[in-house]
């Protein structure tokens, strides 16, 4: 540990240099320059929200949940400030949620039956046992007693397997395939339920796989939800980096700060 004079000394050097520097590169630094611009452009997000007369009841019941008694609240103006202090932020987190999802289900409601095509491969979940074992002969050996002997691949690999499913007796999932390794997603979409792959290399390990459930994806709402994230990710960032580059633009010689315009380019 550094004597605490020489500690005062470089910390008050760290901060006399930090302080030297343009405001704008420090908050860049820090990251706080990039979350602030996303904060901005998801709140002019939110801002095109709107609720028919025929929403507004049930936005009002869902922000209101949990109050004593039938909400008295509108949702018109800012009404957040004229509730009781202990209330508002629990409040204002339920109004913001609300008011993104009905934003992004007017901007990308349209598209998400398409992307959810696109992407139900990827969203498929899947339920397999998992070996992990470092001798090709044991491998071998060890597949044929499961092809042939009917042998218990839950007991087998309690015995054998050298990761961490040792302990669930070989089981894996549910899991997204998408979140899964290339080759293992390769190897458990050429499997159907019950079969087992013969060993292959993987990151320095050899595997024994066994397909036990393939669950297809489906549109829920939270599956529904994601996809609309998803969709608004590339408008998200395209308006984070034209907002940051227009700051920049912007910047006085004497670096004079100047509000950037993070509002979402056009659906």
């Amino acid at each position: 540990m550094l004597p605490v004079a020489q500690l005062h000394r470089e910390l008050r050097s760290a901060v006399d240099a930090m302080a030297r520097r343009p405001l704008h590169e420090l908050l860049k630094q820090q990251g706080i320059l990039q979350a602030l611009a996303r904060d901005l452009a998801l709140e002019a997000l939110r801002r095109e929200a709107r609720f028919s007369p025929e929403e507004s009841p049930e936005v009002l019941a869902q922000v209101c949940a949990g109050w004593p008694g039938a909400p008295t609240v509108s949702l018109e103006g800012d009404w957040i400030a004229a509730l009781p202090e202990n209330l508002r932020d629990t409040v204002k987190q339920r109004w913001d949620h609300l008011r993104l999802q009905k934003a992004l289900e007017d901007r990308y409601g349209e598209r998400v039956e398409a992307h959810f095509l696109e992407r139900r491969e990827d969203l498929e979940q899947v339920v397999f046992r998992l070996m992990r074992l470092q001798q090709q002969g044991l491998a071998e050996e060890l597949y044929l007693r499961l092809i042939d002997d009917d042998a218990s691949f839950g007991d087998l690999a309690s015995r054998h397997s050298l990761g961490e499913e040792s302990l669930t007796r070989g089981i894996v999932g549910p899991i997204e395939i998408s979140q899964l390794h290339p080759t293992l997603r390769s190897v458990l979409r050429s499997l159907t339920a019950g079969e087992i792959h013969p060993p292959f290399l993987l990151d320095q390990s050899i595997l024994l796989v066994r397909l036990e459930h393939r669950r297809p994806a489906s549109l829920n709402e939270a599956l529904r939800h994601r996809l609309l994230e998803e969709l608004l990710q590339p408008d998200l960032q395209a308006a984070i980096e034209a907002g940051l580059a227009d700051y920049r633009r912007s910047l006085a010689p004497a670096d004079t700060p100047v509000s950037p315009a993070l509002a979402l380019a056009g659906g």
